[in-house]
């Protein structure tokens, strides 16, 4: 009797200091700084091997909805073909067990163990098998598990169990850190190239801001020069005029995308036709195209909706930027746009395909990226932000549509932007059927745009002399008469003593801004129309607009035509 406690005793104690043994030669591996992440998981597997009696060690990834078993990490200590990369069928491998088992997995002898008519004892002609599953982050990620063709010479003991249990736990640790260190690299490479396109995008945007600068400050001081003849001075201001114009595009475009990025950019979906703003867009890029001797043309593929629910200010800025794009990079051929409408799918679809350079699979990929063009040397050889196409893409994307592109080196590119469900909230959906229908439609909104002359007493509210100058210029030459205000105050006392057929009403203004004014104007009866001039044009502008009591309002830069309508359509009341 004392002889059997004692050899218990001895047992106990040999497999104490058999783990021992195991604990601290892991602890030798793991602790080695002369080895790699990959190269630790190797050695502890060359380890496992060795004191299980096994011939291979594996680390693999499980993924029980796609039904794979991955290799990973392997150590065979026999000739069998086992190496990383492998995948397998999960079901057909005691992975599967492994995997969604909480305890450690043994199998001695599997064709006298109750997992003699699994797969995987024919599939992969394993006799002994042990294993763990491996959690990263609290989410199972795989198993580690050691295995052999023969049954093992003795039965895995608990000890054995133990030795897989540790080696498990600190992979999983391990893994951690390492996917830890890999995030961190990935968000510092990341975050460097994010800063590096910053960088390049401003010093690209400051040559870009500078360079039609230049222009309107070197014509404008040539325009003075007294030797200068009409001829030159004309084209002196014409070029001030579409620098003007260019900067004015940059500045916008910035602006729009850094609202995206605040999520503050307003989408006004209202009843759009989608032919005139093709028409406007087409009036304005056909002339481009034809200073570089390219053909443009747009094709209609009817039947086309004549009204759709979007934002048309938006819209015309996707296909200009598109199209300009398409010109710029295109040397010879031609710009087509088609326009296309799928009925029963309530989804029009417009197509910008051009002859130019193209680009590759790769630069496709940074293709709507922000700050960032297909190639560093595009914006050396052909300008740009590498701000439009992703703003545009963005702006798609809010008009509940998308923007795609297509292209091959030296073939081409072809942008398409499709709009969905353009025609949800349209009581009376008509569809255009033919050019005649389009030509009829231009003549008619040709014939009322002509300017004529007219007649009214309008007072302009606006503290920047400037452009009060500047627009009391233009309503002069409609034929109306002007008085100035450049307060509030002011503004207030005037339309107090008379009533004014229109007021043109600055929203900031020193002493009384125009939205106090406009609130004063309105408590005091005060029933003439007002319009509100203002350099943002946000919703809530509007909303604000709305609320006080004006009657529309006028974004800056003030454009000549616009003021004419929307003069036009107030005195027109009166």
């Amino acid at each position: 009797m004392l002889e059997n406690k004692q050899h218990l005793v001895d047992s106990e104690e040999e497999i104490l200091v058999e783990q021992g043994k195991r604990i601290r030669a892991l602890h030798e591996i793991i602790s080695s700084p002369d080895l790699t992440f990959d190269q630790q998981i190797d050695a502890t597997l060359r380890l496992g091997c060795q004191f299980l009696g096994t011939e291979i060690g594996k680390v693999g990834r499980q993924d029980p909805d796609k039904n794979i078993s991955e290799f990973l990490n392997t150590v065979v200590m026999s000739d069998l073909p086992v190496r990383r990369g492998i995948t397998l069928p999960l079901d057909k491998t005691f992975c599967h067990i492994t995997f969604s088992n909480p305890e450690t997995v043994t199998i001695s002898h599997v064709a006298e163990s109750e997992y003699k008519d699994h797969p995987a004892a024919e599939f992969l002609g394993i006799q002994s098998y042990i294993g763990c599953s491996i959690n990263v982050h609290g989410k199972k990620f795989g198993t580690v598990n050691f295995s052999n063709r023969k049954p093992v010479k003795r039965p895995f003991t608990e000890a054995d169990k133990d030795l897989v249990n540790l080696i498990g736990s600190w992979i999983s640790v391990m893994m951690e850190r390492q996917l830890e260190a890999e995030e961190l690299k990935k968000s510092k490479e990341a975050a460097d190239a994010a800063n590096q396109a910053k960088t390049s995008f401003l010093a690209n945007m400051s040559h870009e801001i500078r360079t039609p600068l230049t222009s309107i400050i070197g014509y404008a001081e040539a325009a003075l020069d007294s030797d200068q003849t009409s001829e030159q001075h004309i084209m002196s201001l014409q070029i001030i005029r579409q620098s003007s114009e260019h900067l004015l595009n940059l500045i916008n475009d910035l602006l729009d995308f850094t609202k995206i990025e605040a999520g503050a950019l307003d989408i006004e979906r209202t009843v759009t036709d989608p032919l005139q703003v093709m028409s406007e867009v087409e009036s304005i890029m056909a002339g481009q195209a034809r200073k570089k001797n390219l053909d443009f043309c747009v094709e209609h593929h009817y039947p086309l909706p004549s009204r759709i629910m979007s934002d048309p200010l938006r819209l015309k800025q996707i296909l200009l930027n598109i199209c300009s794009n398409a010109i710029k990079f295109t040397q010879s051929g031609s710009i087509r746009i088609a326009l296309r409408y799928d009925q029963p799918e309530d989804t029009l679809s417009l197509t910008v395909k051009d002859t130019g350079i193209g680009m590759t699979p790769e630069h496709l990929q940074k293709i709507f990226k922000p700050f960032k063009q297909a190639d560093a040397s595009v914006s050396r050889r052909f300008g740009g932000t590498g701000l439009g196409l992703s703003l545009s893409k963005r702006l798609s994307n809010l008009l509940g549509g998308d923007l795609n592109v297509s292209s091959e080196p030296g073939s081409g590119s072809e942008f398409t932007l499709t709009l969905n469900q353009v025609q949800a909230g349209i009581e009376s959906a008509t569809l255009v059927n033919s050019l005649a229908d389009i030509l009829s439609t231009r003549q008619s909104q040709q014939t009322q745009n002509t300017n004529q002359q007219l007649a009214g007493e309008v007072l302009l509210v606006e503290d920047n002399e400037l452009i009060q100058q500047l627009i009391k210029t233009y309503l002069l030459k409609m034929g109306v008469s002007v008085t100035l205000a450049d307060n509030g105050v002011t503004a207030v006392n005037l339309a107090q003593q008379r009533e004014f057929d229109l007021i043109y009403m600055d929203m900031q203004m020193p002493l009384m801004s125009g939205v106090d004014a406009v609130k004063a104007l309105r408590e005091n009866h005060y029933h003439g129309p007002i319009v509100m001039l203002t350099a943002n044009a946000t919703l809530a502008d509007r909303t604000l607009c709305k609320t006080i009591g004006s009657d529309d309002f006028l974004t800056k830069p003030v454009n000549r035509q616009q003021l004419y309508d929307t003069t036009r359509k107030y005195l027109q009341r009166n």
